[in-house]
């Protein structure tokens, strides 16, 4: 069994390790050593299997209706709960033919920046289209004393021109030199903080459908 170092995933953000042959009974007991797995829709099985899509081929609300076989941006994944997930799990079935990698981003950059900054994070509101579910909600916010920031440009619409400057401001601060590239191998196994970090797909030089990352999203117990 693999074991996660819950201090090493609360103080790095992020665990990457290489584990090949795991079936997905045992990817579900790795998450619930950390919290509780969950499905990402009502419904749903509570492992995703990801692959580049075509839009049309894609699910009406996903990533992938939006951008098809580009790359995403980076985003927090169930940006569209109202407490998004705590932790993300993704295991490579295969990395793809065209070798497209991951893309991760620490929030904990742009805290090192102005203060109006800091202020518009926690106090611009933005409405999360989520259907006849959707709410008003901040970049940066509190649950059960703990904080956490959700952004989705797919999902969260700004609701005035100050979310709309906010927004630019983050990606005018948010350089390529501060994002972790994972390249993919067979049996690669990354758990993310999804409270603390972005991430976002990378492009590929080739149609690769071929590629297969499962993932599992996880609450905070």
């Amino acid at each position: 069994m693999v074991r996660i170092s819950i201090k090493e995933l609360e103080e790095v953000g992020y665990i990457k390790l290489n584990a090949p042959d795991l079936i997905e009974e045992e990817l579900i007991a790795i998450s619930k050593q950390i919290g509780i797995p969950v499905g990402t829709r009502s419904g749903a099985k509570v492992i995703d299997r990801l692959s580049p899509k075509e839009k049309e081929d894609a699910h009406k609300n996903s990533l992938s209706r939006n951008h098809g076989l580009n790359s995403f941006p980076l985003h927090t994944d169930t940006a569209y709960f109202k407490v998004p997930v705590r932790y993300i799990l993704l295991y490579s079935l295969n990395p793809g033919s065209g070798d497209r990698p991951t893309y991760l981003y620490d929030t904990k950059n742009l805290f090192n920046n102005d203060r109006e900054l800091r202020f518009g994070l926690a106090n611009v509101l933005f409405k999360v289209i989520n259907g006849r579910y959707s709410f008003l909600t901040t970049i940066y916010n509190c649950h059960q004393r703990k904080y956490y920031f959700r952004l989705d440009r797919d999902c969260m619409k700004a609701t005035s021109s100050e979310g709309t400057e906010l927004l630019t401001k983050i990606d005018n601060l948010i350089c390529p030199r501060d994002l972790y590239e994972v390249k993919w191998n067979f049996g690669d196994l990354l758990i993310l903080d999804n409270w603390r970090f972005l991430h976002g797909r990378g492009k590929s030089n080739m149609i690769d459908n071929d590629r297969l990352l499962l993932r599992v999203s996880i609450k905070e117990r």
